[in-house]
């Protein structure tokens, strides 16, 4: 799973901050405060990538970490992809709602004992940013802010050790792909491989 990542606004190259201004200015239009860059946690709001409703176009939109499971009411922020298709909540997003959520790392902490835990940053071994894939649903929120959840995975094995799961990272040149309602859900997320290599942080 992933509960913590961290956005580094200077870390975009000029097309994509163009994209994340967007959200900056959405966010100031619905009075939200939204973080554009340290660490992000569950229930914060922050730019994720997905393609405008209105003309399927590439853009950020400023979205909140996170929502409450409807009938157990507990904050579902990560969700297996390998179970996502089966989640009643989440079916209208399988194929119109898809995103991905921008990072420069994300992290895990590994049990050292029953009273310890280390904290790992895990980046991609080129030293690019990480786009996590994900879904969002739309809320009846004031704000009408939609609210999104990262999609897991079993972990790369040479991080296996560290932590079972990872999020399922998508390479900037196949966004495109994975946002079209048109590509295969499962298919597409079973061929997708972005190496990453963990430090104590």
């Amino acid at each position: 799973m992933c509960g913590r990542y961290r956005f580094g606004e200077g870390i975009w190259d000029e097309d994509l901050a163009v994209t994340m201004a967007q959200a900056v200015r959405i966010a100031e239009k619905f009075g939200v405060k939204m973080k554009t860059e340290g660490e992000i946690r569950p229930t914060d709001v922050a730019p994720v990538i997905a393609p405008s409703a209105r003309d399927r176009s590439l853009g950020a939109f400023p979205m909140q970490w996170g929502f409450t499971h409807p009938k157990r009411g507990m904050l579902v922020f990560n969700t297996r992809m390998e179970t996502a298709q089966e989640r009643g909540m989440l079916a209208g997003s399988i194929d119109d709602r898809r995103c991905l959520v921008p990072a420069e790392c994300y992290y895990e902490w590994k049990k050292i004992d029953p009273k310890r835990k280390e904290r790992y940053a895990f980046r991609a071994t080129d030293g690019s940013p990480l786009f996590m894939a994900g879904l969002y649903i739309r809320t009846s929120d004031v704000r009408q802010l939609p609210c999104f959840t990262i999609l897991t995975q079993d972990a790369q094995k040479a991080i296996r050790d560290l932590h079972p799961r990872m999020p399922v990272l998508v390479p900037w040149s196949r966004a495109a792909e994975w946002l079209s309602p048109d590509t295969d859900f499962l298919g597409m997320l079973h061929d997708l491989r972005v190496e990453v290599q963990a430090e104590p942080a």
